[in-house]
């Protein structure tokens, strides 16, 4: 039998709203468990366009729903008032109203109202919902193939934004050595990258651009090289003219950063991006004989930060978050790479976000970030506002007042004390 929807009347219904109602009478749903939806909905939740406070709903709202109502006949209704909710997110009522109706615009709930406006459910003896008003989460299950779907391309598509900024800084350093190393061809080479990165806005396309200005770079220099080599064949060796890819800072302190700022603008903090792996405060330490005053202001920040935080206490503090984001913290460059997901997952704004890591230095923003999303992970009524509690980390990290290693190590032991429990 189709299951009815109804729609109270004093709601503003719009065609989001219908299509939702719409797929909630749908009879023939696939199955799936409360965990691989709750944590699909929130990868998915910047695909959907919720953040913030409607995060913070939905959060609640799929913590009370009930498992078995994942799977077969089960419909997956949750009854909660707004006031209630309201209360638990600190929030008002209108403003829940609104996040709810975020949520059932989205496609992934549906209204389910009561003649009188109420909420309740009633179950049989199977315990099996025989009559319910609320908020109806079978579009979902619908969807679910879509929306496993529309994550896997989102981040596919943004791994390859990462692997495509990543490229674009890689080849403009090359392009930048070689400029010192060929005096006569830099302007020409120094012009066609700048040309690239101002009129070319897809990151893809100014990586393919510079690997194509890198190629000549390195035909030019092979020629070079051989007629070097040419005119020292009495010599028992010969030294390249150019290494695009030194072994270490030292072997390059001829250049400055401010000569790489000449092919890309940026105020990310990527000037103390080097070397984290395994010693945070010597790759900062190192960079201050060649850095500017503010970089390297940044550098100590971010090693102060980082000084008593190795990876591998992100890697046991933060599991929750490396599941939401399907990314394990084996590396700094994995903590990194996934800083983009985390700040969507929180509803951070890429200006706050470009602050914090101009501010703090990208590694040590990165492991803010990651501690940020797994306390809300783990308790969003602790934090209420994500994005707030982020930039107030960065403030204290900027004062020297902030302790993440303690924070850390607190995650840790809770994680492992819920193991052993």
């Amino acid at each position: 039998m189709t299951e009815a929807t109804a729609i109270a009347s004093f709601r503003r219904v719009s065609p989001a709203i219908l299509a939702s109602a719409r797929m909630a009478m749908a009879n023939d749903i696939p199955d799936t468990s409360k965990s691989e939806i709750s944590l699909l909905l929130k990868k998915a939740a910047p695909i959907l366009g919720i953040d913030g406070t409607t995060y913070h709903v939905l959060d609640i709202l799929l913590g009370l729903s009930r498992a078995d109502d994942w799977k077969g006949g089960g419909r997956p209704i949750v009854a909660i008032s707004n006031a209630k909710l309201a209360e638990y997110t600190l929030r008002s009522e209108r403003t829940v109203t609104r996040c709810l109706r975020r949520i059932v615009e989205a496609g992934i709930a549906a209204y389910r109202d009561s003649p009188t406006g109420r909420r309740f459910v009633y179950r049989d003896s199977d315990g099996m919902v025989a009559s319910g008003f609320g908020l109806d989460f079978t579009p979902a299950r619908v969807r679910l193939a879509e929306i496993r779907e529309s994550v896997e391309n989102y981040q596919r598509e943004l791994k390859a934004s990462q692997d495509a900024r990543r490229a674009v800084t890689r080849v403009s350093r090359a392009i930048i050595d070689a400029c010192e190393a060929f005096p006569e061809k830099a302007d020409i080479w120094r012009s066609a990258a700048q040309a690239i990165i101002d009129g070319v806005a897809d990151r893809a396309e100014q990586a393919s651009g510079l690997e194509s200005i890198h190629a000549e770079v390195l035909e030019y220099a092979e020629e070079r090289f051989q007629e070097h080599n040419m005119s020292c064949a009495g010599d028992i060796s010969v030294t390249s003219i150019i290494n695009t890819t030194p072994k270490n800072l030292s072997d390059s302190n001829g250049r400055t950063r401010s000569h790489e700022r000449d092919i890309i603008s940026t105020n990310d903090g990527s000037a103390v991006e080097m070397a984290y792996e395994n010693k945070p405060q010597a790759a900062a330490g190192d960079m201050q004989s060649r850095l500017p005053l503010v970089e390297t202001t940044v550098g100590d920040i971010q090693g102060a930060v980082l000084a008593t935080v190795p990876v591998g206490l992100l890697q046991v503090g933060c599991r929750a978050a490396q599941e939401c984001v399907s990314v394990e913290f084996d590396g700094w460059s994995d903590v990194v790479g996934a800083a983009e997901m985390m700040r969507r997952m929180i509803g951070l704004s890429e200006a706050a976000w470009v602050d914090g890591v101009g501010r703090v230095g990208r590694y040590a923003a990165s492991a803010i970030l990651a501690t940020v999303l797994e306390k809300s992970l783990r308790d969003p009524e602790l934090i209420a506002k994500p994005g707030g509690y982020f930039r107030a980390m960065v403030d204290r990290a900027v004062d020297g007042s902030l302790h993440l290693s303690k924070s850390l190590h607190g995650l840790a032991d809770s994680e492992m004390n819920k193991r052993n429990r």
